[in-house]
């Protein structure tokens, strides 16, 4: 497996992990962070960010990239998904993958539909 493809398979266990509803078995380093639309401050550590994501996953339904770029360890993934309400929504996460574990995740959404009721 070549680094790009390894790095690609490691933010697709990302998708698969957040549609499944288990984040049990996601590549997380020990000082992963994780900063979004729903954090004020970032969340540190393996242990946080997994429980943060285990209970934001029950609310996000078909969420997939639709467009990966990848430069070194270093991932933009254009990213759509609907919340439990039916709004879709779409944005960009970014992830930095080292030694085979993503260390930071940085999800940046179009807001506007939480308040219009539309995505997109």
């Amino acid at each position: 497996m070549s680094d790009r493809s390894q790095i690609e398979s490691i933010v697709g266990q990302f998708y698969e992990a957040m549609n499944s509803d288990d984040i049990s078995r996601l590549p997380l380093a020990e000082d992963a962070e994780y900063s979004g639309v729903l954090t004020p401050d970032p969340v540190r550590g393996e242990a946080e960010v997994r429980q943060h994501l285990q209970e934001t996953a029950p609310f996000i339904q078909n969420i997939h990239s639709t467009r990966m770029i990848i430069e070194d360890g270093a991932v933009a993934s254009l990213t759509e998904l609907d919340i439990v309400n039916g709004i879709h929504v779409e944005g960009t996460y970014v992830f930095d993958i080292e030694n085979g574990k993503i260390r930071r995740i940085r999800g940046v959404f179009d807001t506007r539909a939480f308040f219009t009721g539309s995505g997109g």
